[in-house]
């Protein structure tokens, strides 16, 4: 009752509650993650079946594979006892690392555009725009994970 009254008049929830949303969250996410890859590779296998031309049936193959590869990455990590956290694999603290990222994610983006202007509608038009789209993404994301990192470590001015 007290719980109540001091979320009421503040706002604010009481820390127990807190503590069980965290604990809950914590339990969900690796399986709504597993759940989500599980459906994403259904979806491919449904897209691959029924596939009206070459395109969308590669596409569909191309979804199964790395719906898999994702699971089975996640499994590997989990039964290794290691960090469960995807951004540890992607992203890099080293500028050798991070140069030879921005190289094959251009590459990987010039692909994506490339792809998209070979076919002028279709599967592999949208998948083109999509791997430019998140090959661009990831870059920039490391890119402010890396000069994020450095700014931490560098000694403060006097």
């Amino acid at each position: 009752m007290q719980d109540e009254a001091r979320a009421g008049e503040g706002g604010a929830e009481a820390p127990s509650s807190r503590a069980q949303e965290r604990w809950f969250l914590k339990w969900l996410m690796p399986w709504a993650g597993g759940v989500f890859l599980v459906v994403a590779a259904l979806l491919g296998l449904f897209t691959a079946s029924g596939a009206a031309d070459a395109a969308a049936d590669a596409a569909g193959w191309i979804t199964v594979a790395l719906a898999l590869l994702a699971l089975a990455l996640g499994l590997k990590l989990y039964w290794d006892g290691g960090s469960k956290r995807l951004p540890e694999l992607v992203l890099v603290e080293d500028t050798d690392a991070l140069l030879l990222l921005i190289a094959l994610l251009a590459a990987l983006a010039i692909g994506g555009l490339l792809l998209a202007a070979r076919w002028s509608d279709g599967a592999l038009h949208d998948s083109g725009f999509a791997l430019f789209g998140s090959s661009l993404a990831i870059l920039f994301w490391n890119l402010k994970h890396y000069f994020d990192r450095r700014e931490i470590r560098k000694p403060p001015a006097e």
